[in-house]
């Protein structure tokens, strides 16, 4: 599914994408959509359920990324999420430039906008899931499902407004993420067929 290498190339064709990757992808699309919605819930000051429940989505979330990024190692896939080159940036803007001819971008492992994209979405998790965690240690009142107690209100008052800021940009990816993806299947480019149905190798 990835390339091999760290050089800029585009496939031609759609093409399946392996079972790991779409196992990987469901984790990803299923807890983080769930954390983010638990987030919106977190300062209802009628329960603390969310809260709690927010702590613990947020170290499986913390998971999963953590697997992603394994995934990202083991496949080579710096390349395609992260073209941050001369040659990786042109074929982003060539991607933009033709989104204005309604051309989409090409889907799947490609350097382009699609892996940008992805890339820039993968960034904000795992910014989030850092702050996420660090918070469960400087929760102040004694509402860390660790256990901790932490008077550090000013230090806990930065690392959470961080937080929420970058959950913005999250909100934004997974947005134009699943916007995009519905206009890839609405013009003969199964997209959904290919990342969420397994199938058999060969």
């Amino acid at each position: 599914m990835a390339l091999n290498d760290h050089s800029v190339a585009r496939k031609g064709g759609a093409h399946d994408f392996d079972n790991t990757t779409k196992i990987i992808h469901l984790a990803m699309a299923v807890v983080l959509t769930l954390q983010m919605c638990i987030g919106l819930l977190v300062h209802d000051p009628q329960t603390r359920f969310f809260l709690y429940l927010h702590e613990y989505v947020g170290i499986l979330s913390a998971l999963v990324i953590f697997v992603e990024w394994l995934w990202i190692y083991t496949a080579s896939q710096f390349s395609v999420l992260f073209p941050w080159n001369r040659a990786g940036i042109s074929l982003v803007v060539k991607d933009i430039r033709n989104l204005g001819r309604h051309v989409l971008p090409e889907g799947g492992d490609t350097v382009g906008l699609s892996g940008f994209w992805h890339g820039i979405g993968i960034l904000s998790f795992t910014f989030m899931a850092l702050t996420g965690t660090i918070l469960l240690f400087v929760l102040p009142g004694g509402h860390s499902i660790l256990g901790l107690h932490s008077t550090d209100f000013v230090l806990y008052t930065r690392i959470s407004l961080y937080h929420r800021l970058m959950s913005y940009l999250a909100w934004v990816y997974l947005l134009g993420h699943v916007l995009f993806a519905i206009f890839h299947q609405l013009t003969g480019n199964d997209v959904f067929g290919r990342i969420f149905l397994f199938r058999r190798d060969g």
